[in-house]
């Protein structure tokens, strides 16, 4: 159980870090302490007179003393330890329960016997007493005042006199609200906060959190208070039992139940968990669950406790109730593999420093239009960038520290899975990630907001960088794409991304890309130009990393003049052949597909034969072009044509991912000489 040991080591770090703020701390619950979303705010003073209240129409998460049994109650009723809901609190709400009374009797052998009976009780005894067996043993003011105000009874009556339980005109508690029946009267506020079951507002359920007003304290908010807090989680400690904790190896207070709430207040789902001690849950080898492992309370506490606090600050690297997180034990920032590595740069204020050329790559920046054409300005200066601010979080760490990586996933409501788990030492975890930036960087489409005024357009930008996980999904599924295919797509990503040049990705994946790259039906352009660019990166990054070692090989980014590949040939003129109508129909002010987009898929199944298709739709638009005078594109296509062997141009077998390179570069290479031509009018025009 190393990651549980790592998580709390990280927890005691948290604590005493100077560098984190005491705001980020107080998201790190205290022993027996967990987080849940409060609704009223009770004030009562120091001798446990009622003040005041409110709704909390923020829904504030604060950390409320727990137990053991109520930390992960689902049904069935178990008492936090103060703050909890109006069922338990409310003496005067009236809500019972069966409880179970054990009597003994004497038979007339003289053997005594065991009797149980159902008898009713309210529901509040139950956190009474717990209260009162607390107030015992302590002196805290605070925790005083509450148990003397609640014993008095009149909870549930105070907030209605306080008009913060809504109730109708014969007195009743109000559960529901319909908006055409009240157009006259307000909503009450409590139901912005409550959440319906079953069609009405459970306020029974509404949980409730106390503030004393004590002379000379500053902190009335008993949530906040470090000495409340303290005195449960000792108090409740020493009423555990001790035994041997399989992660510390020492002799210490264990529990049997273990902390949920890992991704949010109200989350189920447990990493540690045993089922019922009926029928056959233990298989035959135990009979209890603790003879399998024992954890300690307080690793489990810290262990949970640092997980949930690492979740909520890598929020990027979660899909639904699939999380990945990488940290040190010193919580500087190590960025997640799963993050989309483009979000790691500025690129409205690009750190050019990090540039093999900087000085030209300023001058072109400062001369370009607010519609910057990344294929041009920037290409693989994103690689170097990224790299740079990668490095950075690298030189945070200590070169012995650890890094640690987990993926976690809730299959199903009440279990959480632990998919993934791997530790590095910060060099090989960073030189990991440079590979597959190495490895996998291509130009990659993104559709971003642009402000434009009042208003903002919508722009393309080609960055040169991995696709990210989300791209990566969308490309090979499209529209069948679900959360159950995103998770499992995820969780074979992982290992690629963060194992590096070890790690192959998956040749299913880069056939699929191939498949849907070839085939823009069904998709906006930017959508088609986005899956080319995931495909083509999965295609260099298989072949980077190819298990057969005569068969790898690394492509560059930039048009490969010298590359005979039958494929990558066939991908140059196919692109070249769609530059050429595309051109000319702009030119005649139509908006349609090329030819070449259209029998894009067919090309990609036989080449040679939908070619000759191709060629001879490609004649008009060349004729038309040559009338106007512009390029019709012969030229290049027979320089092409001249790359190739002699029986590889009439071959019309199925071509490979490498025919979506030469295409792609082709294509950039066109936008890019376009650039360039616009840049030197631009500049004899001035």
């Amino acid at each position: 159980m190393s990651w549980m040991q790592k998580l709390y080591r990280t927890y005691n770090e948290i604590e005493k870090n100077p560098n984190l703020s005491d705001l980020e701390k107080e998201k790190l619950a205290p022993l027996w302490h967990s987080p849940q979303t409060a609704h009223i705010q009770i004030t009562l003073d120091g001798d446990g007179n009622f003040l005041g209240a409110k709704i909390l129409t923020d829904k504030p998460i604060i950390m409320l003393p727990v137990t053991e049994s109520s930390e992960g109650r689902t049904s069935g009723l178990a008492p936090h330890a103060l703050a909890d809901s109006l069922q338990y609190i409310a003496k005067d709400l009236g809500l019972t329960y069966q409880k179970e009374v054990i009597t003994e009797t004497e038979g007339k052998n003289g053997k005594k016997k065991k009797t149980k009976t159902k008898q009713e009780d309210l529901i509040f005894n139950l956190y009474a007493d717990q209260l009162d067996k607390w107030c015992v043993t302590i002196d805290n003011k605070k925790v005083l005042a509450i148990q003397k105000y609640v014993h008095k009874g009149t909870v549930l009556a105070d907030l209605v006199k306080e008009k913060i339980i809504p109730v109708d005109d014969n007195g009743e508690l109000l559960t529901n609200w319909i908006e055409r029946e009240n157009k006259d009267k307000q909503k009450p506020e409590l139901f912005n906060v409550l959440t319906k079951e079953q069609g009405k507002f459970e306020i029974r359920k509404a949980l409730v959190v106390w503030s004393v007003q004590i002379p000379g304290d500053f902190v009335p908010e008993t949530w906040k208070d470090k000495d409340v807090q303290q005195s449960w989680g000792n108090y409740y400690q020493q009423t555990l039992k001790s035994q041997f904790c399989t992660v510390t190896g020492d002799e210490q207070k264990i529990r049997e139940s273990h902390p949920a709430k890992l991704l949010y207040s109200g989350d189920k789902a447990k990493l540690i968990s045993s089922n019922d001690k009926e029928g056959f849950t233990y298989l035959g080898r135990f009979e209890e669950a603790n003879q399998a492992t024992t954890i300690s309370a307080e690793v489990s506490h810290k262990a949970h406790a640092a997980l949930r606090w690492l979740i909520d600050r890598q929020t990027t690297a979660r899909n639904n109730e699939q999380v990945t997180i990488a940290w040190a034990i010193s919580c500087n920032p190590v960025p997640s593999p799963m993050k989309d590595i483009s979000s790691e740069i500025d690129w409205n204020n690009l750190d050019i420093s990090a540039v093999e050329n900087p000085d030209n790559f300023s001058s072109q920046m400062s001369s370009e239009k607010p519609s910057l054409d990344w294929s041009v300005n920037i290409g693989r200066a994103a690689a170097q960038i990224i790299k740079k601010k990668l490095h950075g979080y690298q030189a945070e760490l200590k070169d012995h520290e650890q890094i640690s990586l987990i993926m976690l996933d809730s299959a199903t409501p009440g279990r959480m899975a632990l998919t993934y788990y791997q530790e590095f030492l910060p060099a090989d975890y960073f030189a990991n990630l440079d590979a597959w930036i190495d490895d996998f960087s291509w130009y990659q489409c993104y559709r971003v907001e642009v402000p434009n005024g009042k208003k903002t357009d919508k722009r393309t930008q080609w960055r040169f960088v991995p696709p990210s996980p989300y791209s990566i999904a969308d490309a090979v599924y499209g529209k069948s794409l679900s959360d159950t295919l995103k998770k499992q797509l995820y969780t074979r990503l992982l290992p690629v991304i963060a194992g590096g040049t070890s790690v192959p990705i998956p040749e299913d994946l880069v056939r699929q890309s191939f498949q849907a790259a070839c085939n823009p039906n069904g998709y906006e352009n930017w959508e088609w130009q986005r899956n080319i660019g995931v495909a083509c990166a999965l295609y260099k990054g298989w072949r980077a990393r190819h298990h057969d070692l005569s068969k790898r090989r690394i492509y560059p980014m930039s048009l490969d003049t010298q590359n005979r590949s039958r494929d990558y040939l066939y991908g140059r003129l196919l692109a070249v052949a769609e530059n050429t109508e595309s051109y000319a129909l702009y030119l005649a002010g139509e908006k349609r597909a090329t030819t070449a987009e259209r029998y894009m898929q067919r090309f990609a199944e036989h080449p040679f034969a939908t070619w000759r298709n191709i060629e001879l739709a490609l004649k008009p638009y060349q004729e038309r072009l040559h009338n106007n005078g512009k390029d019709t594109g012969a030229q290049a296509i027979s320089e092409i044509m001249e790359l190739f062997a002699t029986d590889d141009f009439t071959c019309d077998d199925k071509l490979s991912g490498e025919f979506l390179l030469g295409y792609h570069c082709q294509k950039m290479e066109i936008a890019r000489r376009i650039a360039e031509l616009s840049a030197n009018k631009s500049k004899t025009d001035e």
